[in-house]
């Protein structure tokens, strides 16, 4: 008797955006729990060939992130690049997973932005003595001529990528009720909470979220030797399936490392920097809050105080 073999498992619960925003600790969290079975690595990435207009690779290279995934009643994934991809990436992932759900975490873009700077900064893809001013100078340069959001100057995409309202709405039309829009604010302040909604919005029991852990991962850093920090980049990603499942061991690492090459002073933004992007961003802001009044969602205070 011939058998059918098995359909490739493909992840039905997909953290989308955006980045600098928590999804890390967010997927960090879900991973916890027994119906949720993550990705062996976080970022799969698999779908962003559609941001730029590219194909994808066989859908099998995707499965296999899933391989070790059994009865549970999700496979998760979270790239936040995805979000980034609008109505192309959001229609790609509804055609590959029908049922999926798509979750979306904001942050007040101009922390966002500060954020990303620091953050491409400490991965060593921009000058370690860049100011953040001539940071946004290159930003708004790139974003004038049309090109900030190419890949190869993915670099300077912290102004750009703040401009939420440009892609929320593909995303809810094409999701509608299987599409969860989180803020920055609700993860960091209360992620108990955070997580048990989300459970009861995914049918999945939320009584185990009493037992989680909730530390903070991905908490940018700025360094001192350069030479030692691309060496402790190169390996952080070439362990990165290790280290997702053996998080504690990575967080004692992490500790090691950062006593050893953590730089004593810490960057900040100036008062003319922070008034030059609540002034790019304002008429950003007032789209997407109208965006959110027809999903019955507001923006955080924090937005409008940052």
């Amino acid at each position: 008797m011939t058998t059918t073999p098995a359909e490739p498992r493909l992840p039905d619960l997909v953290i989308v955006g955006v980045s600098k925003a928590g999804t890390t600790s967010l997927f960090n969290y879900l991973r916890q729990h027994p119906e949720v079975c993550p990705s062996d690595v976080k970022e799969l990435r698999y779908l962003t060939p559609l941001r730029y207009g590219q194909p994808l690779e066989p859908v099998e290279s995707y499965a296999a992130h899933f391989r070790g995934c059994g009865p549970e009643t999700y496979a998760m994934e979270a790239t936040p690049g995805y979000f980034y991809g609008g109505e192309e990436l959001a229609r790609g992932l509804h055609r590959l997973s029908p049922s999926a759900r798509a979750i979306v975490s904001l942050r007040e873009p101009g922390e966002r932005c500060w954020s990303w700077f620091r953050f491409v900064k400490s991965r060593t893809r921009i000058p370690k003595d860049m100011t953040f001013k001539a940071y946004l100078d290159r930003c708004e340069e790139l974003r004038d001529a049309g090109t900030d959001g190419d890949y190869e100057n993915q670099p300077f995409w912290g102004l750009g990528g703040g401009c939420y309202a440009t892609w929320l709405e593909a995303w809810s039309k094409e999701f509608e009720d299987r599409f969860r829009i989180l803020f920055f604010d609700e993860i960091v302040d209360d992620p108990r909470s955070t997580v048990k909604a989300l459970c009861e919005w995914l049918a999945i029991d939320t009584a185990v979220v009493d037992d989680f852990e909730f530390p903070v991962d991905n908490k940018t850093e700025p360094y001192r030797n350069l030479v030692v920090q691309k060496a402790a980049v190169r390996m952080n990603r070439r362990s990165e399936r290790f280290f997702q499942r053996h998080q504690r061991t990575k967080r004692v690492l992490r500790r090691v490392y950062y006593a050893a090459n953590k730089a004593p002073a810490e960057e900040t933004m100036s008062e003319a920097e922070r008034l030059r992007l609540d002034s790019f961003y304002k008429p950003h802001n007032a789209r997407l809050s109208l965006q959110l009044d027809t999903l019955g969602l507001r923006l955080p205070s924090s937005w409008t105080h940052p």
